[in-house]
């Protein structure tokens, strides 16, 4: 009996360890708001080279460093900020697109690595190219 209640007792005490670190893991970092995750270009030439620029805002208390950027495929760049995005401040990530090599409809994507709450945010590119 008492090894039961010892082991019980092991177990509520090692859950109130996980749950307390996963709490703490969230303090003191910022929280990105991308104000669109995506955007069309529409009708594009084929040759043609388009940007947009994403704006993204800290809604959070502690300052954001985006750590690195994943993209799709080589027929998109990306200029994002190397410094930190300060709490309530905002900047703006531009992604390019060639449509060099490309026909039709076409989706690419773009993965925004930070060190906030939500650590990983997906931004996508649409266009359709005669």
């Amino acid at each position: 009996m008492n090894v039961r209640l010892l082991g019980l007792l092991v177990l509520v005490l090692v859950a109130a360890s996980c749950g307390n670190k996963q709490k703490a893991s969230s303090k003191g970092k910022g929280q990105l708001k991308f104000t669109e995750l995506s955007y069309n270009f529409g009708e594009l030439e084929h040759g043609d080279v388009v940007g947009h620029r994403f704006k993204v805002i800290n809604q959070g208390q502690y300052p954001v460093v985006i750590q690195k950027v994943k993209k799709g495929c080589g027929c998109t760049d990306v200029v994002f900020p190397k410094k930190p995005i300060e709490a309530k401040d905002s900047a703006y990530i531009e992604v390019v697109f060639d449509t060099n090599g490309w026909h039709g409809r076409q989706v690419k994507q773009v993965v925004v690595h930070a060190n906030d709450s939500t650590s990983k945010h997906e931004l996508l590119i649409w266009a359709n190219i005669k």
